[in-house]
């Protein structure tokens, strides 16, 4: 067997397909042994074929994408559409031109997710930004859209978070990046905003489950299983406020 029927037996009947029973399977795995060049060159077809297989299995590709491809190539090429099955050359051609066209969706998609995942944030960047925003005069902040599940576990901050959160947008996506309930502790003489953004989202997240002051004094952070916290405040002490709150975690 020459290099060139072996090659062509390669590209139409993969080695690792159970169903090639072929009588020259013998002859082409005989050749294989004796041939180097056309040892790397089945080496690189598997390799091919198994990234293609695992890009198939992983990212999801438009249904009926493949069939409408394979139809408007059989429309293109009517010698090969008459032919039950394909000559050797045709059926490679039609084999990379799907493989790369699987391969290119499975890269679109994955660069699609990557552009629209949610970035990772810094506390002290969340707590300087929403602070701007909610200082801002004018139009009041839009009601928390809900673009992640929020609650206030803890009885004391529902006490002195009686409004609604509203919604910010940190990182310029769609949807609001964090969750603020506006704060009024009259005991205190304080006012400003408890900001809730998911763990997920932060790159730093704090270490202590208890108030404390970041690098201003008028920010404090900290954290429980879900929610990383930063308290704003606006009008009052916040060294009395986290006094107040160091007892437990908030």
């Amino acid at each position: 067997m020459d290099c060139q029927t072996a090659l062509q037996m390669l590209e139409m009947h993969p080695t690792e397909v159970p169903t090639w029973r072929s009588v020259d399977q013998g002859s082409v795995q005989e050749h294989l042994v004796a041939c180097a060049l056309c040892q790397s060159a089945a080496t690189e077809i598997h390799e091919w074929d198994t990234r293609i297989q695992s890009v198939m299995t992983t990212v999801p590709v438009p249904e009926g994408v493949r069939e409408r491809l394979l139809a408007q190539l059989l429309k293109s090429s009517p010698a090969a559409a008459a032919q039950s099955i394909p000559q050797a050359p045709a059926r490679r051609m039609l084999k990379w031109v799907v493989s790369g066209l699987s391969l290119s969706v499975a890269l679109a998609a994955g660069l699609f997710f990557w552009s629209n995942s949610p970035s990772q944030m810094l506390t002290a960047e969340v707590g300087k930004s929403a602070a701007e925003m909610l200082a801002r005069p004018g139009t009041p902040p839009a009601a928390f859209d809900r673009s992640f599940s929020v609650t206030l576990a803890e009885e004391r901050w529902q006490r002195v978070c009686p409004a609604p959160p509203v919604g910010l947008d940190l990182d310029g996506r769609a949807g609001h990046d964090v969750a603020a309930y506006q704060v009024h502790i009259p005991s205190l003489r304080f006012r400003g905003w408890l900001v809730l953004v998911p763990v997920s989202r932060i790159s730093d997240v704090p270490e202590s489950q208890v108030p404390v002051s970041l690098d201003y004094s008028q920010i404090a952070s900290w954290r429980d299983e879900k929610y990383v916290y930063v308290c704003v405040a606006e009008e009052g002490s916040l060294k009395t406020l986290i006094a107040q709150f160091s007892g437990a975690s908030a």
